[in-house]
């Protein structure tokens, strides 16, 4: 069950000055053995950082141990870079990562209402992720935090893309479905996403 760990940092002007400090915390995470990691913003709101650290090497998050010596204490160097933080652990039973290799990620929070169990959520977001045209990738987990939230990631070729998407009567006969779960209106951000390993941290006016 591969586990991932979403960062939302609103940054502040200390991130605008010198993004590198934000290239320190990449970089001690990787010294921590965290290797495969993804950052972009948001496209409605490009002061939101996402940072997606995935666990895929062997250990698990309350396993990692962060380099304090080299590279300072973690929550001071988050909070050093924003005005909120949040986080978020999301063990899904699979990830495809074609959703945030995807040149526009979508990701949806559903907040489940009082009763709403997660196999009835199940039994309806499984069967409309099967009609998507198999070019579209999508994977789901539950907020280890809140077992009210459930995050979908969904990867598109553009914002248009999915607007025309949400105009199809699949989209809204799934919509009609899903609303007798919720306990309030879905969250969906639009994110850029680049992967760690071959992209440095650019301006986020440039993303």
């Amino acid at each position: 069950m591969p586990t991932v760990q979403l960062i939302r940092v609103s940054v502040n002007d200390a991130f605008t000055a010198d993004p590198s400090l934000f290239d320190k915390l990449r970089e001690g995470a990787t010294k921590a053995g965290i290797v495969n990691q993804s950052f972009g913003f948001g496209v409605e709101e490009p002061t939101q950082l996402y940072w997606i650290l995935h666990f895929d090497q062997g250990f698990e998050p309350t396993e990692s141990v962060w380099p304090t010596n080299e590279y300072g204490d973690f929550t001071e160097g988050l909070m050093g870079i924003s005005t909120e933080v949040a986080k978020t652990l999301l063990p899904f039973e699979s990830f495809s990562v074609e959703t945030i290799k995807a040149p526009l990620t979508d990701i949806t929070i559903f907040t489940l209402k009082d009763g709403a169990k997660i196999e009835e959520f199940k039994s309806v977001i499984d069967p409309f992720r099967a009609g998507f045209a198999s070019e579209v990738p999508t994977s789901w987990a539950v907020n280890s935090f809140n077992d009210r939230e459930v995050f979908l990631f969904v990867g598109w070729d553009s914002v248009e893309t999915h607007a025309e998407f949400n105009g199809t009567p699949e989209f809204l006969k799934y919509k009609t479905d899903m609303s007798e779960f919720m306990a309030a209106p879905p969250k969906m951000r639009h994110v850029k996403l680049a992967d760690h390993l071959t992209s440095p941290i650019r301006n986020h006016s440039s993303f």
